[in-house]
């Protein structure tokens, strides 16, 4: 990623969607302002992203909570605005939810400087 003149086909980090759009679509979000809502964005590598494709959270999740603590996994879920069990709720209201946390992580930030 850093070697001048070098340029891969993909980038390193690739934003995701938590509650990945194809499977939106197939559980009746049709519609490209709800399920393209920032709300709904992770930046992730791009091989995660590929392996989880349209895997819904509650199935791709898991696989990826072994790699961290659960002290990790604790501080990843605050200064990444995921409600609690945010792979189990309904989509609108995991929206509701995140945004409503994203709120006290700018406010934390803010409140540090």
């Amino acid at each position: 990623m850093l070697e001048s003149g070098l340029r891969a086909n993909k980038s390193a980090l690739e934003r995701h969607h938590l509650f990945p759009k194809a499977w939106l679509m197939r559980n009746g979000v049709t519609e490209q302002r709800d399920y393209n809502q920032i709300a709904n964005f992770a930046l992730v590598e791009w091989s995660d992203n590929i392996a989880i494709s349209d895997k819904e959270p509650k199935v791709y999740l898991p696989i990826y909570e072994q790699r961290f603590s659960e002290e990790e996994l604790r501080k990843m879920r605050f200064w990444h605005a995921l409600p609690e069990n945010w792979q189990e709720m309904k989509y609108k209201d995991f929206l509701l939810e995140r945004r409503r946390l994203i709120a006290e992580v700018v406010k934390s930030a803010y409140q540090k400087l």
